[in-house]
């Protein structure tokens, strides 16, 4: 039997807009935010626009939930229904989510279908640029074992590196990670947070302005990029798009060759990060 291979991800992954329309097999399972009392499916009931427009005005910190085992099953049932026998499921940092478990259950009870999932130790664009890379090793012929195994081993050297302007919206959602020992310091500290080889955030630079900060993670990130030969780049932003374009014309002078991709963070994501976020992901192929 011939391989027909789908990618299922979740939406804290942020993959890529462009990739979502022009290929059909893959498909996003959505996370859940919760604000005011309302139950939202990120990105499908509330978009980035309005989520950052009822932030403003909440009384409250919204929350999240990881998607339901439910909503998993039936991504995976309407891919079977098209034709599909095999699914590479792409999540976030495990650390950071409970996602991955979701889908890893959801695949050991679908016997029938051949499914594995990267848990990309990643987060936002940083965990989509995975299923940019898992198309290309579909589009090059890779057969799904060998696409399995550059994905797994693409993990260790990836990375995601964001700057926010402040910390109260990791602290409020639990997930400070080892970002909680800048809490207290001085306040006009500047952050620039990254995801290390577990997936857990923790800070990886330090300025006393935004225009440091940024030029810190610009570095970061381009020093990653110069260190490998197959890489995928993206930058994102959460309601900050001016930021967003400073950086991606930053990393365009640098590396003018290269395709880098733009978009803005879920909605679930910004429940823990708040406004004015911009990251940049770099993944990392072929096993390098």
């Amino acid at each position: 039997m011939s391989e027909k291979i789908a990618i299922l991800a979740d939406s804290g992954s942020d993959v890529p807009k462009e990739l979502l329309k022009q290929y059909n097999n893959i498909e996003v399972a959505p996370m859940l935010v919760i604000m005011a009392g309302e139950e939202y499916r990120d990105n499908v009931d509330i978009t980035p626009e309005q989520f950052y427009a009822r932030l403003g005005e909440a009384d409250q910190f919204p929350k999240t939930a990881a998607p339901t085992q439910g909503s998993v099953e039936a991504h995976v049932a309407s891919l079977k229904e098209r034709g599909f026998n095999r699914i590479i499921g792409i999540t976030v940092s495990a650390h950071l989510s409970t996602t991955f478990g979701i889908f890893t259950n959801v695949a050991r009870e679908n016997a029938d279908i051949k499914m594995e999932v990267i848990n990309t130790r990643n987060i936002g664009i940083g965990s989509g640029l995975f299923a940019v890379y898992a198309e290309e090793m579909i589009d090059s012929g890779q057969t799904f074992d060998e696409t399995i195994q550059f994905l797994k081993q693409s993990v260790e050297d990836s990375r995601t590196f964001f700057y926010i302007p402040s910390l109260k919206y990791l602290r409020a959602g639990g997930r400070i990670g080892r970002v909680a020992g800048l809490i207290g310091s001085v306040l006009n500290i500047k952050p620039v947070i990254a995801t290390d080889s577990e997936g857990i955030y923790f800070p990886v630079a330090k300025a006393r302005s935004e225009q440091k900060a940024i030029s810190k993670m610009v570095k970061l990130a381009a020093d990653v990029i110069a260190s490998h030969k197959s890489v995928r780049v993206g930058v994102a932003n959460g309601a900050d798009v001016p930021l967003q374009e400073k950086v991606f014309d930053r990393l365009h002078s640098a590396f003018p060759q290269l395709k880098i991709y733009r978009g803005s963070i879920s909605p679930a994501l910004g429940v823990h990060t708040g406004p004015g976020l911009v990251g940049i992901g770099v993944q990392v192929g072929e096993g390098e």
